[in-house]
Order: structure tokens, then sequence, then C-alpha cells
């Protein structure tokens, strides 16, 4: 319970942050990450394989900015994930890409046809993201 608490607190402070000024902090990154370890450890929330899901997510982001160095895609939003990856079970990952690629879309499409920017934040993607993904969880829709 403290865990989804910290995390929604610290989420919404980075998705204000992002929209605002296009960056992500890295002292709430921090923060966030040592947050969700500590609670986590303490309410049994945390998986040995959601450690293995950030290692195959930076390797991942790793190989992507790699092959394509001029891509628009900065380095809170990859660290961003890997908080992700420690907060969500892995099960439900491949659900939480899925959302989030769904409210990228709608934000990028908001950001250049209403606000006329070029690029869209992507923290409040990922928060929109991760509460329907635990929606999906709590309802039982997804195995």
């Amino acid at each position: 319970m403290i865990t989804s608490l910290s995390f929604y607190i610290f989420s919404i402070i980075i998705s204000y942050i992002d929209c605002k000024k296009r960056l992500i902090p890295n002292t709430l990154l921090i923060a966030l990450s040592i947050m969700l370890l500590v609670f986590g450890y303490f309410e049994n929330n945390l998986n040995l394989y959601s450690f293995f899901v950030l290692l195959l997510i930076f390797i991942f982001f790793v190989i992507i900015l790699f092959v394509f160095p001029k891509m628009i895609l900065g380095g809170g939003d990859i660290k961003y994930f890997m908080v992700v990856a420690i907060y969500l079970q892995p099960l439900y990952f491949p659900i939480f890409l899925l959302f989030c690629g769904i409210f990228q879309m709608i934000l990028l499409l908001f950001f250049q046809k209403i606000k006329r920017r070029r690029t869209a934040p992507m923290a409040p993607a990922i928060l929109l993201a991760v509460f329907f993904t635990e929606i999906v969880e709590i309802s039982g829709i997804y195995p």
C-alpha cells in the first residue's frame, strides 16, 4: 500500500515537471527507486524477475540509442521505465507497454495538433499506463 502511494506521489510530480520543463530529474528517480526498494522489501512486493526486466529494458534502450542516435527519447524516460519495471509485476509489463504506447500516441497528437509542439512528454503516458495496468491487474482481466 505504501509502495503504491509513494510511487504515485512521485510519479505525479515527475509528470508535472516533465510537462513543464521536459525533464525528469535524476534526484526524484533515485529517491523513488530507493523508496520502492525499501517499501517493496518490507511489504514483500519485490520480485527477482522485475530486476531481470529492468536489465532487459536497459539493454534494449542502449541498443536503440546506438542504432538511432538522433532519436528523440530522453534519458529520463528510459530511467523512469526502469523504475516502473521495479514497481510493476513482470507478468503485467507487456500490457503496460501496450497502454504506454496508446497513451503516448494520444499525447503526441494532442501536443502536435493543439499545442503546436513537435514532441510530447512521456512521463504522463507512463503514469497513466501504470494506473490502467493496475486496474487490469486488480480486475483480473489479464492472466
